[in-house]
């Protein structure tokens, strides 16, 4: 994983597990997996909000347990660490500008982000444009519910901070018109967006369901 160690300046305590593991088992180049699916979770399950130095003792005594490996399995017979639905759905549920959010867009990026760039969470469906009139075809229930799932991570993206200036509040179907082929794929690719969904307001919903269950797969891989 091409992660930033500088990511971890003000959490490192999710990194001492792995550090500890490291210096006890010289062979940890062969456990990428458990030590992906453990900072992964850690960092998405908000493992550290509360709790740590009891949290640190409990992976030391795992770790211990498990003869200085950091596995799947370990992780799950850990409570806090074991993936659920409801801990994804947490996670699909988090909002724009919330540090779940912005690691969850992160992580699901690495294959194409840029360590040289500056990234920001930034709208699909621009979220000024649920403020003002519903389209005609859609029902005063469904816009509500609509409004409600604007700011979720299956309606945000992470950009680059020229292209988002560049990007404003324009509507997601001119804002993709605007691009030529190649971008269209570029874009379609690295936002993870659906194939065949329309890109119009008024099929929003049709896109954020679709687009959820796109990341719902990613993030059960990213996961473990």
């Amino acid at each position: 994983m091409k992660i930033e160690v500088s990511r971890f300046s003000s959490s490192w305590n999710v990194l001492l597990p792995i550090i500890y593991f490291m210096y006890y088992n010289p062979d940890y180049k062969d456990n990428t997996v458990g030590i992906k699916a453990y900072l992964v979770r850690a960092v998405l399950f908000t493992y550290f909000q509360s709790g740590t130095t009891s949290k640190l003792q409990q992976m030391k005594s795992n770790i211990n347990e498990y003869d200085y490996e950091i596995t799947v399995d370990m992780l799950d017979q850990m409570n806090d660490l074991r993936v659920t639905d409801s801990k994804i759905e947490d996670i699909l549920n988090a909002e724009m500008g919330s540090r779940v959010a912005g690691e969850a867009l992160y992580y699901l990026s690495l294959d194409w982000i840029n360590k040289n760039f500056k990234y920001e969470q930034d709208h699909l469906h621009p979220a000024d444009r649920f403020d003002g009139s519903k389209p005609i075809t859609v029902s005063m229930e469904d816009w509500r519910r609509w409004r409600g799932n604007r700011n979720r991570l299956a309606n945000l993206q992470l950009l680059e901070g020229r292209s988002n200036g560049s990007k404003n509040d324009m509507p997601l179907i001119d804002y993709y018109n605007d691009m030529n082929d190649d971008q269209k794929k570029i874009f379609c690719e690295q936002a993870l967006i659906p194939d065949g969904v329309s890109l119009e307001l008024d099929k929003f919903d049709e896109f954020y369901e679709k687009r959820k269950a796109i990341l719902t797969s990613k993030l059960r891989a990213l996961l473990g």
